[in-house]
């Protein structure tokens, strides 16, 4: 007996998060004012995250893994506020 599904969640926009423009207000900011160079790594390690669950599919194919993409879905709360009912960016 053992876990045969699961759900892998990627980590999310961690430079839209208040503890990085807390800390490191001058780290460069993309154009809805995160800061980019985290984000650039949340999405190289989301993309080998993405890669090594291909792998585990192959290696166990009687697993089901659905890999969650919360960092789209979190990033679009910065980049559409008012699909959100924010009236503005944060």
């Amino acid at each position: 007996m053992g876990a045969r599904s699961f759900w892998i969640h990627n980590t999310g926009p961690i430079g839209c998060l208040p503890y990085i423009f807390a800390n490191f207000p001058s780290a460069q900011r993309d154009s809805y004012g995160c800061a980019k160079s985290y984000n650039d790594v949340a999405q190289y390690f989301n993309h080998n995250l993405k890669e090594a669950i291909v792998q585990l599919r192959k290696d166990l194919p009687l697993t089901a893994i659905t890999y969650v993409d919360v960092y789209s879905v979190k990033y679009s709360l910065f980049t559409k506020p008012k699909e959100y009912g924010k009236p503005h960016n944060f």
